[in-house]
């Protein structure tokens, strides 16, 4: 306020001067009758003297422009605050400007050569005053809404252990939640997409295999079951549950394997559809051939005409189950 008032002060004096040395010129030029000069001497003598006030004038403008800090108190006029002011007007504006910063809590930012510890002191202060938790534990997160069919959980320690670098790193509120808000949503919509994905895959499966086995589907499809629960372990049945299981190719091994080890239960007269329409077929020769070569009082003639017949239904019937 004391270097605002020193400004007003000098440039009031300044006015004054001006004003002052208006009027001197004026009565200056009064007197000049009676010089005794001719004239074209007195003309070329007003000429000289017009150039001259011209000079002058812009001498004193310069000065003025250089020196308007020379009425100011020793002790400020060659601060070097004020070497970049070109007018008196110029370092009021910078003054009236400063006020709106005056009382305001500042906090200085360190050189780029200082030590990595006051760097870290003046960004920990800094995350401080821009809202960091006094703790990790004062963190808060928002509750995420997950796609449905999915559930994601996050255990106390990997929450504490989020908070705890987060913290360290000097995360605000608002951004710890946005991030893990980001972070949940992407995994939930993530993990959607392949549990859709594994439902697609195990229907475009089952359709393919139907198409193939016809009536034969339901019957292979249990005798691999019944399998798997005798001999497979966990570790295997979690594979298969990852998707592993959905591939036809691996469905059509576990039911070759589950005919071979069944393929006792066919010489017994079995009804049960567990042969493909071409497995089927390439069975009625053999079954023809052992009845023509029988006698109708043999004992096992009337289980193999009955196996004949399901091998016929099983060979002619569509995946529908209807006979074709």
């Amino acid at each position: 306020m004391e270097l605002f008032k020193m400004l007003l002060g000098s440039l009031l004096m300044d006015i004054a001067l001006f004003e002052g040395e208006g009027g001197t010129e004026g009565a200056g030029s009064d007197s000049g009758e009676g010089s005794g000069a001719n004239e074209s001497g007195s003309s070329e003598g007003q000429g000289q003297e017009g150039q001259g006030n011209d000079n002058k004038g812009q001498a004193e403008g310069d000065q003025q422009v250089a020196d308007w800090r020379v009425d100011l108190d020793p002790e400020i006029k060659d601060h070097a605050c004020l070497k970049d002011f070109k007018t008196k007007n110029d370092a009021v504006k910078a003054y009236v400007g400063a006020q709106k910063l005056i009382g305001i809590d500042k906090l200085p930012i360190p050189p780029k050569d200082a030590k990595p510890e006051v760097r870290e002191k003046f960004l920990r202060e800094a995350f401080t005053r821009l809202g960091l938790p006094k703790e990790a534990k004062d963190y808060k997160v928002s509750d995420v809404k997950l796609p449905e069919g999915v559930d994601i959980k996050t255990s106390p320690e990997d929450m504490d252990a989020f908070k705890a670098e987060a913290h360290k790193l000097g995360i605000l509120p608002h951004q710890l939640d946005g991030i893990y808000k980001w972070h949940l949503t992407n995994a939930g919509n993530k993990l959607k997409a392949y549990q859709d994905g594994l439902v697609k895959s195990r229907q475009d499966t089952e359709a393919q295999l139907r198409q193939e086995f016809g009536s034969a589907y339901e019957g292979k499809v249990a005798k691999a079951q019944e399998m798997l629960n005798k001999f497979a372990g966990n570790d295997y049945k979690a594979l298969l549950d990852s998707g592993f299981g959905n591939k036809p190719e691996v469905i059509r091994f576990m039911t070759k394997i589950a005919d071979i080890i069944s393929e006792d239960s066919f010489a017994k007269g079995g009804g049960e559809a567990t042969m493909t329409p071409e497995e089927a077929l390439k069975e009625i020769p053999a079954l023809n051939k052992k009845l023509a070569n029988m006698e109708k009082t043999d004992p096992e003639y009337q289980s193999t005409l009955k196996r004949k017949r399901e091998v016929y239904e099983m060979a002619y019937k569509n995946e529908e189950g209807k006979s074709e």
